[in-house]
């Protein structure tokens, strides 16, 4: 992806009127330049010769003058100058505010963009993805596209403002401005080599902010057990090195601007000197004309200058807006098909079945589910057991509508769920991972987050389907602050308001994956329990790779590398009768 492409992608997200409205006034502030310029010649003129020099006056200026009936005088001439300043001033103030507001809207949209893309994408292709690479693009390389859309703001308004000095110059002397227009392009020319650089510089910070972005995260989220194993030294190593790695490329960026910038003001400074000896040496301009000449041209050096520095920091920005750009490429041609979004709740009268389905992920050998059928009647309880890798987890994302086989189907009452309807099944799906996930927030907030709708005796009844009753004892109750990650509750209060919130749902799948393998056997007996009382009243599914405590347990499903196999004798739960 070049400059240009890039800049007119985030162009296209602006606000309707945005662009032309910085456009015009990013015109009118160079006009204003160039036109306040111009009136230095008659102004110098006069004090120089008084109203006697009638001849070297600028011609416009007294055609101008006598339409309006003002008497052509130096105070007129610097009314008219101050007027332009103060105009000019106005409208650069209106152009920065425009501007600001056109880059940070921008921005915001392609941040809502690219998470938009994210939440909307398949969850197989988000098993495959770095969950660090994505916060890395929505938080760091998008930033810094805004900072890189800004300077590219600031060069195209640089660009109009130095043809309006050079359309002044022309009136001036055309011979000298076309001598300034050629060596400014024979210098950029110069510097092409430092503009790919800038580029290659931008790739580069991408890939360190993304292995910082890793470190950071992985090092916060195995904080605890650094603490006790130890290993706070290696985690602030690996920091270290990543914060050592980006440094090492914003340098490099820094001194190869630096050294652009030096060059350019070298250059123009022996380019303003030649200009002036040309002018007065060789084409015997007037002073006056020489004067404003060289204020022009004086002015445009530091102009080209910031532009430089401007096309730097925007070419440098690229390759994160390409980073966020092939994010949301890839996240559209994974996206989950559209849902009709007409079907209601789905109850589940007869069974859930799976025929025959076959999962593969891509760089594995073998299947994670190989041809496995199941059927899940109304009310039952299933347990699924099986070692770590069988394929436990997979079958449950088949089961909970993440996942589309890719051979098999799986089917509600005898009707596929189909891409199309997968979104309206997972809203009759109620799922309690392992972790128990809970926000930094109140209990009651975190029960509201799966249903936002629920009233505060629905919220109780929850809880105490849960075997929650602790959250009354607590002395803040539904209002007590979980901390992150719910830290401030032990593991078998977490796994039961995860289970409180799955039952405000009111799921006709209720899934358990793994909710009580880090708990001990009070917890666990104590979350079996809640399950216990569910049965008849919804699907459940209790994944698990030991035998569970449940009395009410209709089917045990064994997964072996990604197969259904017999079940062993012993293994059912106690009243099963298998």
């Amino acid at each position: 992806m070049n400059a240009v492409s890039a800049f007119r992608r985030l162009v296209q997200r602006a606000s309707p009127g945005q662009v032309p409205l910085v456009l015009v006034l990013m015109i009118l502030a160079g006009l204003s330049e160039g036109f306040g310029v111009l009136v230095l010649v008659p102004l110098l003129q006069l004090l120089q010769g008084g109203a006697g020099h009638p001849a070297e006056t600028s011609g416009w200026l007294m055609w101008g003058a006598r339409h309006l009936g003002v008497p052509l005088s130096a105070g007129a001439v610097l009314i008219a100058f101050c007027g332009l300043m103060i105009l000019r001033n106005a409208v650069q103030y209106a152009r920065e505010r425009c501007s600001a507001s056109l880059q940070f809207g921008v921005v915001e949209r392609l941040r809502a963009e690219a998470f938009a893309a994210l939440v909307s994408a398949e969850w197989r292709w988000l098993l495959g993805r770095r969950q660090s690479d994505h916060v890395s693009i929505l938080l760091t390389d998008i930033q810094r596209v805004g900072g890189g859309f800004g300077f590219a703001l600031a060069l195209l308004a640089s660009s109009v403002t130095s043809t309006a000095y050079l359309l002044a110059a022309v009136v001036l002397s055309w011979r000298l401005t076309l001598v300034a227009a050629v060596s400014g392009l024979v210098v950029l020319a110069l510097l092409a080599k430092l503009r790919r650089r800038a580029i290659v510089l931008g790739e580069s910070l991408s890939s360190a902010n993304r292995s910082m972005q890793a470190a950071v995260q992985e090092s916060l989220a195995g904080m605890k057990l650094a603490k006790v194993l130890g290993r706070q030294g290696h985690q602030l190593d690996v920091f270290v090195r990543s914060a050592g790695a980006i440094r090492h490329q914003q340098l490099a960026f820094a001194a190869s601007n630096s050294f652009a910038k030096a060059a350019f003001q070298t250059l123009g400074a022996s380019l303003l000197a030649l200009y002036l000896y040309a002018g007065l040496m060789v084409w015997h301009a007037p002073l006056a004309r020489m004067l404003v000449l060289v204020l022009i041209f004086a002015r445009m050096v530091p102009i080209f200058v910031s532009a430089q520095q401007q096309l730097y920091y925007w070419l440098h920005a690229v390759p994160a807006f390409a980073g966020a750009q092939n994010l949301l490429d890839e996240a559209a041609a994974h996206a989950d098909p559209a849902q009709s979004g007409t079907e209601g709740a789905w109850a589940v009268a007869g069974d859930i079945s799976l025929h025959d389905v076959t999962v593969r992920f891509p760089g594995r050998d073998a299947p994670a589910l190989a041809e496995v059928s199941l059927v899940l009647r109304a009310g039952t309880t299933t347990v699924v057991m099986g070692a770590s890798g069988a394929g436990k987890s997979t079958l449950a994302d088949v089961l909970n509508g993440l996942l589309t086989p890719d051979a098999g189907c799986l089917r509600v009452d005898g009707i596929a769920v189909t891409a199309e309807r997968r979104g309206a099944w997972r809203r009759a799906v109620a799922y309690v991972p392992q972790d128990g996930f809970l926000i930094h927030d109140s209990i009651r907030n975190n029960l509201a987050w799966a249903c936002p709708q629920a009233g505060e005796q629905e919220i109780l009844q929850a809880l105490r389907d849960a075997a929650a009753d602790f959250v009354f004892e607590l002395p803040h109750g539904l209002d007590t602050v979980v901390g992150d990650q719910g830290l401030r509750l032990s593991g078998g209060e977490r796994q039961r308001l995860a289970l409180a919130r799955a039952l405000l749902q009111r799921p006709q799948l209720l899934i358990l994956d793994e909710s009580t393998s880090a708990l001990d056997n009070e917890n666990e007996a104590r979350v079996m329990a809640a399950v216990e009382r569910l049965h008849g009243r919804m699907v459940v599914l209790v994944i698990s790779h030991r035998p569970t405590s449940l009395a009410s347990v209709d089917q045990t499903v064994v997964l072996d590398r990604g197969r259904r196999v017999n079940v062993p004798a012993g293994v059912s739960s106690p009243g099963t009768g298998r």
